[in-house]
């Protein structure tokens, strides 16, 4: 069956079996982080090994049970543990950059999604400051979580990860929007605009952006009666609001209010507002809800996320956060092969053939090669 039927691959590309992108990855990996040095045993097994639960969806004591040609359980966990939590935050963008290298071209500028995301911990919680345990709105029964700071660039087709952290519980929001957009100055990248999650909505943060000249879209939070009053209209409109007003540090904002009827949808009726903080952009309602809907795409890059994480349920920072490297690494690449590989034949931008090539079918191109080296452990019959 041919995998790769959108054009002819030059020899040394990718070929239909898949052939060399679980080497492409794990040397990606092993040239950015440090694993320690065992007799006996080769670093690139254990990178396999978590390449192999990462496909599987699998923990890394089931899969040593199940197969055989890698090192216990408990070496792949050790080797893991001691990887250097700096040094995975330090070459986070770098390769994450490699892993997605061909989707975007330094220079030129994209529309990009700040973010968090939360895995839910259960267990004793570490309040002191710098701690990976962090308190949240309740949520999988639990309100601590390992969380972990997320810049995305959300153009079509284009929803790669370009930066993801663990948060400690001694980050400051303004200092983490501050650290995305040094990231993206440092891989060259233009600003079109920055689709900021609500959680992010503060006055320092405003005078921040508007003071780098950055254009961004937050999502209102409707706290006091002015403001609530203002968004009770029965049109779309676009006001002036000073947030802050009686504090020290007053910021004048720009607020756009995109009106939705809804007309059943899910049951429901009438109109909803959708309310934005908007600066540098055109404050049209309907222009800057269509592009605050495109942040929701890093919703998307979760839920895949989630296809290609591996099981834990260990408590160390350091294993969730490799495990969570490597997903995003996994899907940066298979972005970058579909870049590669899927594009339509037609004039003017390149236009992707998503359904072509999901992250399910590049799943099982590099589950395939894993198969080579890790073998399933014979069952023996059950007598009757």
């Amino acid at each position: 069956m041919a995998l790769f039927a959108e054009k002819k691959l030059k020899s040394g590309e990718l070929q239909a079996s898949g052939n060399g992108q679980l080497d492409g990855i794990c040397r990606l990996i092993r040239s950015n982080f440090t694993f320690p040095e065992f007799p006996r045993i080769d670093t690139t097994t254990i990178i396999q090994a978590s390449i192999a639960i990462a496909c599987e969806k699998a923990s890394i004591s089931g899969f040593c049970m199940m197969n055989s040609g890698l090192p216990s359980h408990t070496t792949c966990l050790k080797a893991i543990h001691q990887l250097e939590m700096d040094e995975m935050i330090r070459q986070s963008t770098s390769i994450l950059n490699q892993a997605g290298k061909n989707v975007i071209n330094p220079g030129k500028g994209y529309y990009f999604a700040i973010d968090k995301t939360d895995d839910p911990y259960y267990g004793e919680i570490d309040k002191t400051k710098g701690s990976y345990t962090v308190g949240g709105k309740r949520k999988a029964s639990t309100n601590y979580f390992f969380s972990y700071l997320t810049l995305s660039i959300i153009d079509t087709d284009r929803h790669i990860t370009l930066f993801a952290i663990p948060w400690h519980s001694g980050m400051k929001n303004c200092e983490a929007i501050q650290d995305c957009i040094d990231v993206i100055y440092s891989l060259n990248l233009k600003i079109k605009g920055l689709c900021i999650d609500r959680e992010f909505y503060a006055g320092e943060i405003f005078t921040y952006l508007q003071c780098a000249n950055i254009p961004h879209i937050i999502p209102v939070k409707e706290h006091g009666a002015e403001l609530k009053s203002k968004l009770k209209g029965k049109t779309s409109n676009t006001f002036k609001y000073c947030l802050n007003a009686k504090s020290e540090n007053p910021v004048e904002v720009t607020i756009t209010d995109c009106l939705v009827y809804l007309k059943g949808k899910k049951g429901k009726h009438g109109i909803k507002h959708h309310a934005f903080v908007v600066f540098g952009l055109s404050t049209s309602p309907r222009l800057i809800r269509g592009i605050y809907k495109h942040r929701f795409a890093i919703e998307s890059t979760y839920r895949l996320r989630n296809t290609t994480k591996p099981k834990t349920s260990s408590k160390d920072p350091i294993l969730r956060y490799y495990y969570t490297l490597v997903a995003f690494i996994f899907q940066n690449w298979w972005i970058s092969l579909k870049w590669r590989h899927f594009v339509k034949s037609q004039r003017g931008p390149k236009v992707v053939d998503s359904k072509r090539f999901p992250l399910q079918h590049f799943v099982k191109i590099v589950s395939s090669e894993l198969q080579d080296l890790f073998v399933v452990h014979q069952i023996s019959k059950i007598p009757i």
